[in-house]
């Protein structure tokens, strides 16, 4: 028997078996609509219109559509909850530290790493707690309305005109920026993080994960001022 044989043979064998199971299994057609269509559908030599072809046409369409909408669904939930578990991880860091010196570099190494940005700055106006400070620093009166307005966040680009007070020498190297204010028992504030990433943080983005962040450094904060 020649080889040409031998794979009609095999791909004979394999139509059989496929028979078989679908006999043996008649939902696996009937419950994908797409697959079913496909199997009903007859061909018109006629130039006649179709209506039923088109019909199924547009339900194949309607479900190709939706299984690409519930794949974006479940993507964005799995990203959701990366997010939130990194967040969740990262106040746990900071609740480890017992002064504010200590949440000073917590806010500037662990924090920055657990949450993929390259800088974050808490600024408190009229306020500097800690003379060597990387992270945690004074601002002047009115910054936080310079930067803000009378938004309570903002997301999206980083402006130029304020990066280098936010960031310092990192403000020419990011692009994205996600600020929210803050209140340090009548000292308004900020907390800033930024990324290289020009996609990372843009308006419209969910920000409960980023305003729980900003409540639990904003109250660490607090506890340790009187005492600065």
């Amino acid at each position: 028997m020649s080889q040409d044989e031998n794979q009609l043979g095999s791909a004979g064998s394999e139509t059989e078996e496929i028979r078989a199971f679908l006999i043996g299994n008649p939902d696996f057609v009937r419950e994908d609509a797409e697959l079913f269509s496909l199997i009903v559908e007859t061909a018109r030599e006629d130039g006649a219109i179709d209506l039923g072809a088109a019909a199924r046409e547009k339900l194949r369409e309607e479900i190709r559509q939706l299984k690409s909408m519930n794949a974006s669904i479940v993507e964005t939930a799995r990203a959701n909850l990366a997010i939130q578990s990194q967040i969740h991880m990262a106040v746990l860091a900071l609740l480890e530290v017992d002064s504010l010196a200590g949440l000073d570099s917590k806010v500037s190494n662990r924090l920055t790493g657990a949450l993929g940005v390259d800088v974050c700055r808490v600024l408190i106006e009229g306020h500097a707690p800690l003379k060597n400070a990387e992270s945690i620093l004074g601002a002047a009166d009115g910054f936080v309305g310079d930067v803000l307005g009378d938004h309570v966040e903002m997301l999206g680009p980083v402006d130029p005109g304020n990066a280098h007070a936010l960031y310092g020498q990192q403000g020419a190297r990011v692009s994205s920026q996600a600020i929210v204010r803050l209140d340090f028992n009548g000292h308004d504030g900020l907390m800033a993080l930024a990324a290289r990433d020009a996609h990372l943080f843009q308006a419209g983005q969910g920000t409960e994960l980023l305003n729980f962040l900003a409540r639990a450094v904003e109250r660490m904060v607090v506890q340790w001022l009187h005492q600065s």
